[in-house]
């Protein structure tokens, strides 16, 4: 997984928020600590501010940014495009007269993401992205790709760079849009994916 862009708000806001959290956290286990008149052995080391945060930080990064209240109260705004995406791909190789069928798998977090799409002859991963949500009434996926033809691929197919630009469903169920790859290559063409 490689870390991912977004123009969203929230990579100010959220981090504010978890060091406010684990100032209370540690202040509240402190208190707690003396009212029990408990002192931990010197090899036991209370979490501190930074042990909290550290933790919240973990925890809000694999899990709690996925949690749809906090998207519902406008605090996560970055969609969760997590899973398997089935759909085809046209190319300018063929004139776009042929459809290809292609899988992409995403993995993500809060602050990476994976994107790898898969064909019959070749395989990409993306090796940077960022996800736009603010600028317009659309949120869109970019990343730059690295393909790799499979041992099936005619002799023509070498492995090349490439840029897609996804455009996501209002209803978070599809991914469209194009790409186009770089030297060696030389193709455009379209991408349609449903979230499996």
């Amino acid at each position: 997984m490689h870390p991912y862009s977004t123009d969203s708000n929230e990579r100010k806001i959220i981090p504010i928020s978890l060091a406010i959290f684990s100032v209370i956290f540690a202040w509240t286990l402190n208190r707690i600590l003396n009212l029990l008149q408990y002192n931990p052995p010197w090899w036991f080391d209370v979490p501190s501010f930074m042990g909290f945060y550290g933790l919240l930080y973990l925890i809000f990064d694999n899990y709690l940014w996925r949690v749809p209240i906090l998207k519902k109260m406008g605090l996560v705004n970055v969609p969760d495009l997590n899973g398997r995406w089935e759909g085809h791909i046209t190319s300018s190789f063929t004139n776009n007269a042929k459809i290809y069928n292609a899988t992409i798998m995403v993995y993500q977090k809060w602050t990476k993401i994976s994107i790898c799409l898969e064909m019959q002859h070749s395989k990409s991963r993306s090796l940077s992205a960022s996800i736009l949500v603010e600028d317009s009434n659309e949120i869109v996926l970019n990343y730059e790709y690295l393909n790799e033809p499979k041992p099936n691929a005619r002799n023509s197919m070498n492995i090349h760079r490439g840029t897609t630009r996804l455009i996501l469903s209002s209803d978070l169920r599809e991914l469209e849009g194009d790409y186009y790859s770089g030297r060696g290559r030389q193709n455009y063409g379209s991408l349609k994916f449903k979230r499996s």
